[in-house]
């Protein structure tokens, strides 16, 4: 996954937001995955829908896998 900086990752928040705020929100929710998940979401995403649907979804676990090690969603 992309590495962004801080000015990017808030330029992609803003453009969320306006297209949220403009409706489309499926679009919006397509640009949240080029964020990666924070740690501790991913970890509560691993408790609450498992495993295996995390490894198989889109979201950017980069974060999550530099804190915790590259095979935190087997053990």
């Amino acid at each position: 996954m992309a590495k962004y900086n801080r000015e990017e990752e808030f330029k992609i928040l803003q453009e969320i937001r306006r297209l949220d705020a403009e409706g489309k929100h499926d679009e919006a929710y397509e640009l949240r995955y080029k964020l990666p998940l924070p740690p501790h979401l991913a970890m509560a995403l691993k408790v609450t829908v498992g495993a295996e649907e995390l490894k198989n979804s889109k979201f950017d676990l980069s974060e999550a896998n530099e804190a915790y090690g590259k095979d935190w969603l087997t053990i």
